[in-house]
């Protein structure tokens, strides 16, 4: 499932995403993770090294899984990155190894008119 995501340069911001409908939401353990993660194209780096925003967040704390919706937060110091287009997604890491594409599409990172104070 894909949607768009718009956040402006520098702004803290409360993401609250839809990521599947509840009853296709894997049981979640605390001992599993979720991994969001923006960068400027898709790569083969399984580091993620090009990443702009890498969040990595217990899922059992930020996904609700009787209605499929994760809530997390970016700080001001994580938006602040250059101004563009980017893609991202939202994993979910399975303690048992499983990993799945809970969401994925575009992040547009528009720019803020006041710079003072970053």
């Amino acid at each position: 499932m894909a949607k768009n995501l718009k956040i402006i340069r520098g702004n803290a911001q409360t993401v609250t995403l839809t990521v599947r409908d509840a009853e296709s939401v894997p049981a979640v353990s605390s001992t599993d993770t979720i991994y969001f993660t923006a960068k400027p194209k898709y790569d083969n780096d399984n580091t993620d090294s090009a990443a702009v925003i890498k969040k990595t967040m217990n899922a059992g704390e930020v996904l609700d899984i009787t209605t499929g919706v994760v809530t997390f937060k970016i700080t001001s110091s994580e938006a602040n990155v250059i101004p563009g287009k980017y893609v991202y997604d939202v994993v979910l890491k399975q303690a048992d190894t499983d990993r799945v594409t809970l969401l994925d599409g575009k992040l547009t990172v528009k720019p803020a008119a006041t710079l003072r104070g970053f």
